[in-house]
């Protein structure tokens, strides 16, 4: 039987068809599977990404000494943990998805880049405080020491002044006298003890009436008093006197006498003749009688 040719064109047109739409198909195929493993490897790409950012993320909030930027920082953490479990839900093959993952990783990094900015600022700024707190520090050191030096200073000034305002007894002399007051070496004729010295002069001493006292000493070192005798201030403690004196000072030499009445036994031996006045010790002479 004859075939027919349009029958047997037809048939091979038709085969071409087929065959084309094959290897269409197969194409496609080899186009998907490649785009397929494309997708795949960025998607891990991108989930490493975000993994080395939400590392950079930590790293800095915890450099951070700042409560308000910590906080910030450790959000954009937290809301990368949230894009890389959204990542591992999406599907490989969600090209839409992973490119809007992938806008999303650059605003985070534009957001790091923006907070590391302040923290690099923050950090900028508190070495600069590191610095200007040393040099604070320095000068009030230096003020300290200087403040130190000058009270020192005061201190011993005021010692100075202090001890230059001391009153001081000079040309101290003492004697026994006897009844007709005269100079005598004899206990048995001694009826009083003279006393005489002059307190010199000093610009620097406060003037006004000063109370003079004067201690005398047994050989004993017992003191010697009578009726008129009593106690004065003296470094803090209550002294007792034999005699005192009334007087007033107006900062020019001033010459003193005192005299203490003999009213008890008296023994041979050296007698130490003491004069005080505002508070201090200004002279000391003694004496040695016989019998």
């Amino acid at each position: 039987m004859k075939k027919n040719p349009i029958i047997i064109g037809i048939g091979v047109v038709l085969l071409g068809m087929v065959i084309g739409l094959g290897y269409m198909l197969w194409q496609k195929s080899e186009t998907i599977d490649f785009l397929t493993e494309q997708y795949a490897l960025e998607k891990e790409e991108l989930a490493d990404e975000y993994t080395q950012l939400a590392i950079q993320y930590e790293g800095y909030r915890l450099e951070v000494n700042n409560d308000s930027l910590e906080q910030k920082l450790e959000d954009q953490r937290i809301k990368i943990q949230k894009l890389v479990e959204e990542l591992k839900q999406t599907k490989a093959e969600d090209a839409r998805k992973i490119a809007s993952l992938k806008k999303e990783l650059a605003t985070v990094r534009g957001v790091l880049r923006y907070y590391v900015a302040q923290v690099d600022s923050l950090n900028t700024i508190n070495e600069q405080l590191k610095e200007e707190n040393k040099e604070v520090r320095k000068q009030i050191s230096k003020v300290s020491n200087a403040n130190a030096n000058l009270q020192q200073q005061n201190k011993q000034l005021a010692q100075k002044v202090d001890i230059a305002s001391h009153l001081t007894a000079t040309n101290l002399r003492a004697e026994a006298r006897n009844k007709r007051n005269k100079k005598t070496s004899s206990l048995k004729s001694t009826t009083q003890f003279a006393i005489t010295f002059t307190i010199g002069a000093n610009v620097t001493a406060e003037t006004g009436e000063k109370t003079i006292y004067v201690r005398i000493l047994k050989p004993s070192e017992e003191i010697l008093t009578n009726a008129k005798s009593g106690t004065f201030d003296y470094d803090g403690s209550q002294v007792s006197y034999s005699i005192r004196k009334l007087a007033e000072y107006s900062g020019e030499e001033l010459p003193i006498e005192m005299y203490w009445n003999r009213n008890e036994t008296l023994d041979p031996g050296k007698y130490t003749f003491e004069v005080y006045t505002d508070g201090k010790l200004i002279g000391q002479t003694s004496l040695v009688m016989e019998k």
